[in-house]
């Protein structure tokens, strides 16, 4: 009975092991995806205020 318990005690801890892993994982690949927003839109120039011809 105590192998049991320990058994599924062992169990819930791996599964508790790698799903914090798989947190991590997926928060750093977040923070990437956003940096890379960040510094595609920062390397996008701003559109011009107005977008009638001055010249005519």
């Amino acid at each position: 009975m105590v192998e049991g318990i320990m058994g599924m005690q062992t169990a819930q801890i791996q599964g508790a092991y790698s799903t914090a892993l798989m947190k991590r994982s997926m928060e750093d690949a977040e923070s990437q995806a956003l940096s890379l927003i960040n510094d595609m839109v920062a390397s996008v120039p701003a559109p011009a205020q107005y977008s009638f011809d001055v010249w005519a």
